[in-house]
């Protein structure tokens, strides 16, 4: 009997001391504020994507450009043996025209004022592509080739621009190109010089012109049938 006092005296000091034990945690928790804390939870990150509209890049029209017409052209040989002189140019004369009678004008009164009305002259010098009617050699235009490029055996081209009134004489001449340079451009504007063309025609009316002549020289070539 004393043995089972003994044994529940034993049971009833231990469950004691763990009821201090616990009550001393809890305490001490509360003295130095211990504190449980949940952990945050995770911040969403939100991802913004940006657009922007990007104007495309202004496409530059094609511009076609309007080639200029080809200049006439004039071949030039040079010749083997030297030729005689030239027979003077012969110029096609027009034919005469006879002016009709005129009319009867009845007299005019002296008393008012006579207007004069002066006439308006076209400055412009047309081009082949603006005229009805193209300007035409009067007499054959021969230009000479030079000795110091028949000798070389050099051949080559040069262009030129003439301004023609409305008579056809040639005004102004200059050189617009010339391969080789300084070889040829004097032989052709020697020969074109004092030309005479017959005027060009816009809407029924002579009128100035501009012309591009290309004057080739080439040397004559040789008769292989000679050489055997």
């Amino acid at each position: 009997m004393s043995g089972q006092v003994t044994h529940s005296g034993a049971e009833t000091a231990e469950k004691l001391a763990l009821t201090l034990a616990a009550s001393l945690i809890l305490h001490f928790a509360l003295i130095f504020g211990l504190q449980i804390r949940s952990a945050p939870s995770s911040s969403h990150v939100s991802r913004v994507i940006q657009a922007r509209l990007v104007e495309a890049p202004d496409i530059a029209p094609a511009v076609v450009t309007a080639q200029p017409p080809e200049p006439e052209s004039l071949v030039v040989e040079a010749q083997e043996a030297p030729l005689p002189p030239p027979d003077p140019p012969v110029f096609e004369t027009a034919a005469a025209v006879t002016p009709l009678a005129s009319a009867a004008v009845p007299e005019m009164n002296t008393s008012l004022p006579s207007i004069e009305v002066p006439l308006i002259e076209d400055p412009t010098y047309y081009p082949a592509l603006e005229v009805d009617v193209h300007p035409t050699a009067l007499q054959i235009i021969r230009p000479t080739y030079p000795d110091e490029a028949a000798s070389s055996n050099v051949t080559g081209s040069v262009v030129l621009v003439l301004l023609l009134d409305e008579s056809g004489k040639v005004q102004e001449l200059s050189v617009e190109d010339a391969n080789p340079s300084g070889m040829f451009e004097q032989s052709a504007l020697d020969a074109f010089r004092n030309a005479r063309f017959s005027p060009a025609q816009r809407n029924g009316r002579v009128v100035k012109s501009r012309m591009r002549i290309k004057v080739t020289y080439e040397l004559p070539s040789v008769d292989k049938t000679k050489q055997k």
